[in-house]
């Protein structure tokens, strides 16, 4: 099963949790309190969250990121709302036996397909996305079921991606392979009060000042560069919300949606109304 960890992000802070754990010690020495609270603004991959949230010392964890992909695997991993594993597994068991001869061309193969993956894998995948909505339609599996198979199909996705680890472009002049495999997430058993956003990082910020919320860390990793992270991960965001927009130029990204300030040159303005 993926751990929250098992997936390329560009910026991941998996290889850092232990430094950031010893600076912010150094300013701020939380060990052998109790019922801290951790805000991770902008949350990423979400390890640094799940590092503290595993700290007896923290009893409240809020993560958020303006990704809609990372906002699943989140309420996919971190929610504490009850699931039926017998029946994921039945779900697993039924795309193992999928067989690309017996799927119709759909948006992700016709798209994606001899590009991002080989044809036989676009062809599952594009299969399987389009499963998880009949099946939430039909009331066949409840929300954190849904999230759970949802984070499991980026999580396999990403496996067998022919990528450097982002999505800006596709690998050419290599022969594709079929590798999909689709495996299940391993959702966190947390006892913590989680919070889950979705929202500009500012706002939320602002908000919760408003609402005279108490802090007692912020963990605050900005995106560094200009490169806009909806549009390295635009095929996961297209996964994610499965509303099959038209795609255009090589890498085969819909119009730009969801663009963060923080890669511009507002970005030093932004930063600091975000600090609390």
């Amino acid at each position: 099963m993926f751990s929250l960890s098992s997936r390329r992000y560009t910026g991941a802070k998996t290889k850092l949790l232990d430094s950031i754990d010893t600076s912010i010690l150094k300013s701020f020495d939380y060990r052998d309190r109790k019922n801290l609270s951790f805000f991770d603004v902008f949350g990423g991959t979400g390890v640094v969250g799940e590092y503290f949230a595993k700290k007896k010392e923290f009893s409240h964890i809020i993560i958020n990121d303006f990704l809609h992909s990372n906002f699943i695997i989140y309420q996919g991993f971190f929610t504490q709302d009850s699931f039926d594993l017998e029946k994921l597994e039945s779900f697993k068991k039924e795309f193992a036996k999928l067989k690309p001869k017996d799927i119709k061309e759909n948006y992700y193969s016709k798209h994606f397909g001899n590009k991002f993956f080989s044809k036989n894998d676009s062809l599952m995948i594009g299969y399987v996305r389009d499963r998880l909505d009949y099946l939430s339609k039909q009331k066949a599996i409840n929300e954190k079921e849904f999230f759970i198979l949802l984070s499991s199909l980026f999580y396999s996705v990403d496996r067998v991606a022919n990528t450097v680890g982002h999505y800006d472009a596709y690998r050419k002049n290599v022969i594709l392979k079929d590798r999909f495999s689709y495996e299940l997430i391993s959702p966190l058993e947390l006892i913590k009060s989680i919070e889950i956003y979705k929202e500009d990082s500012n706002v939320l910020a602002q908000n919760l000042l408003k609402q005279k919320r108490h802090i007692d860390i912020a963990f605050i990793d900005p995106p560094y560069n200009s490169r806009q992270y909806s549009r390295f991960y635009h095929l996961l965001e297209n996964l994610a919300q499965n509303k099959k927009p038209e795609l255009y130029g090589v890498a085969l990204k819909p119009k730009p949606t969801n663009l963060s300030k923080y890669c511009k040159v507002e970005a030093r303005e932004k930063f600091g109304y975000n600090c609390f």
